[in-house]
């Protein structure tokens, strides 16, 4: 169970509300995609980024895939310093996305 083991080094608030923007963002981008109801706004939006970063990011940690090494290994030159940003954005979304998708036919179109 070690290898699942959640980081908490370098959290101020600074970081939490990057955390924040960052979920709510995915959360927002999934439900234009899915075009489902807006369940308790941005704050709706915000929870499904965080399940679905918790879905996926325990799957891929789970197997030992690191998608923050794959975004670096594209050398975005200054942009290396956010890859972890991405990766985080990117894994929220698609759990944001697979939460809404199953959830759709309960809660309807919006």
């Amino acid at each position: 169970m070690d290898k699942l083991a959640i980081e908490y080094s370098g959290m101020n608030l600074g970081v939490l509300a990057l955390w924040i923007i960052v979920l709510t963002l995915a959360g927002f981008a999934a439900r234009k995609i899915v075009r489902g109801r807006s369940l308790l706004g941005f704050a709706g939006d915000a929870l499904f980024g965080l399940l679905g970063v918790f879905l996926v990011g325990t799957l891929l940690k789970a197997f030992e895939i690191s998608l923050t090494d794959w975004i670096a290994s594209f050398d975005l030159g200054p942009l290396n310093d956010v890859t972890r940003w991405l990766d985080i954005l990117l894994i929220a979304f698609v759990g944001a996305l697979v939460l809404r998708g199953v959830l759709r036919p309960i809660t309807g179109k919006g």
